[in-house]
């Protein structure tokens, strides 16, 4: 191998390798941080879900739904995006609009927030 092949070689591997950090990274942030999520969920959510995160509050005809793994995932379908959608939107797990109650986070809560907030709920938050 000349001295050229052996230098591309060596720029591949380093290009690899920043690569696969940056990914291991953004996978890790997508995981979301459990106790910061846990400081937005008791600041903005255990007034109507309660501190376990049962809900079952009611404000007129509705009902505060219960957040608590495994049922929040079975409810949407086992994906962090369309929880995302109920909290930031408040779209339930067909694009409907939830009940006008549930307060729609977008603009004060940032996707990294949120994404906090449901690596909480199902990481320390069971039914």
């Amino acid at each position: 191998m000349d001295i050229r092949s052996s230098r591309l070689s060596l720029v591949m591997k380093g290009t690899l390798a920043v690569a696969a950090l940056a990914l291991s990274s953004s996978v890790a942030s997508a995981a979301g941080d459990v106790a910061a999520g846990a400081a937005i969920f008791k600041s903005h959510c255990v007034v109507c879900h309660k501190a376990d995160a049962s809900g079952g509050i009611h404000f007129g005809a509705t009902e505060s739904a219960d957040l608590r793994a495994p049922e929040l995932e079975k409810q949407y379908k086992e994906t962090d995006a369309l929880i995302m959608r109920a909290m930031l939107d408040g779209k339930d797990e067909d694009g409907k609009d939830l009940a006008k109650i549930m307060p729609r986070w977008r603009g004060r809560l940032t996707d990294a927030q949120a994404a906090n907030v449901i690596a909480f709920l199902k990481t320390e938050i069971k039914d």
